[in-house]
């Protein structure tokens, strides 16, 4: 290539050869066509290279293969070997729509404070079926931190970021082996707006490689944790690092409720002794409480007024 694309797609993968091939033409499809793809296999013994050399064909693409350093390192080699002003991320499992990035670049240019723009997304499974039963999350957008620090609403592979953004706040913190996304987003969204296209223009699939969710809890609390001690900025003042690690446990003992009880309950008893209150910030709190937390802790976290549950 030349000329510098405007956009530098960059691909870490692991392993992940029976995605890929889709997941390429995915970008290839686009409607905008401006772009080079940069692709860091991290020591895969799969058929990455050969899914790869499937598209050598077309010269915006380009194959590197480092000896194994992790996700991050390998998207942060990515951006380095790139070159255009607009850096995307797509994990080697996800999918695009082939207006994402078209309507993304408009969007960044017609916002030009905006530090990153990123699009609603659509759960499918491992066949590529939509999961009707994982609900789309919330678009927001603007000065984003406060609800940014209740959760990760951005999908990776949704964003489009302003490389001089990236550098003025660092890329992928590497020593982080989960989360690692919602730390940048949250550094981000300290220093810059965000800009949203509230269509499902990312397909996020669900499958049993993702992450495993003990590492994305111990993840999850390590980026609480550093947002808290490197901040001095007054928009956190209002936000309680206790109720943001506490918040982390609930979520993580919903979500095992179902198929590991005593793992949820111990869980649900970490989120209390971080901050007791927080177990009434979403509306199912108190149907929770009273399923996992013995009767005499469910008392007293009722004397305090924060959860309240029908028929007890």
């Amino acid at each position: 290539m030349t000329a510098m694309p405007t956009v530098s797609v960059v691909i870490g993968t692991y392993n992940s050869a029976r995605w890929l091939g889709a997941t390429i033409d995915s970008v290839r499809r686009q409607t905008f066509q401006d772009w080079e793809l940069v692709i860091v296999d991290d020591g895969s013994t799969d058929d990455t290279r050969r899914v790869v050399g499937g598209h050598a064909d077309d010269p915006r693409i380009r194959y590197v293969l480092q000896t194994r350093a992790g996700r991050s390192a390998a998207r942060n080699r990515g951006i380095a070997m790139s070159s255009g002003p607009l850096v995307a991320f797509l994990d080697a499992d996800d999918l695009w729509r082939p207006e994402k990035l078209a309507r993304q670049v408009a969007t960044l240019a017609a916002d030009p404070a905006a530090g990153l723009c990123y699009t609603a997304a659509r759960f499918i499974d491992a066949a590529g079926r939509e999961l009707l039963t994982r609900k789309p999350l919330r678009a927001v957008s603007g000065w984003i931190l406060p609800r940014l620090m209740r959760g990760n609403v951005i999908i990776l592979a949704s964003v489009l970021v302003r490389r001089t953004c990236l550098e003025a706040v660092g890329a992928f913190e590497a020593t982080l082996h989960a989360c690692e996304d919602w730390d940048l987003w949250l550094r981000l969204a300290r220093r810059y707006p965000v800009a949203v296209v509230d269509e499902e223009l990312t397909l996020y699939r669900v499958h049993g490689d993702n992450t495993a969710r003990a590492k994305v809890l111990e993840g999850g609390l390590r980026v609480v944790d550093r947002l808290y001690l490197e901040s001095d900025m007054p928009r956190l003042a209002h936000l309680s690092r206790a109720a943001a690690r506490a918040r982390l446990y609930w979520y993580d003992a919903a979500s095992m409720a179902a198929e590991d009880r005593s793992t949820a309950i111990g869980l649900a008893g970490r989120a209390l002794r971080e901050c007791p209150r927080t177990v009434a910030s979403r509306p199912a709190a108190g149907a929770l409480a009273a399923l996992l937390l013995p009767s005499a802790t469910l008392r007293a976290v009722r004397r305090l007024g924060v959860v309240r549950t029908t028929g007890r």
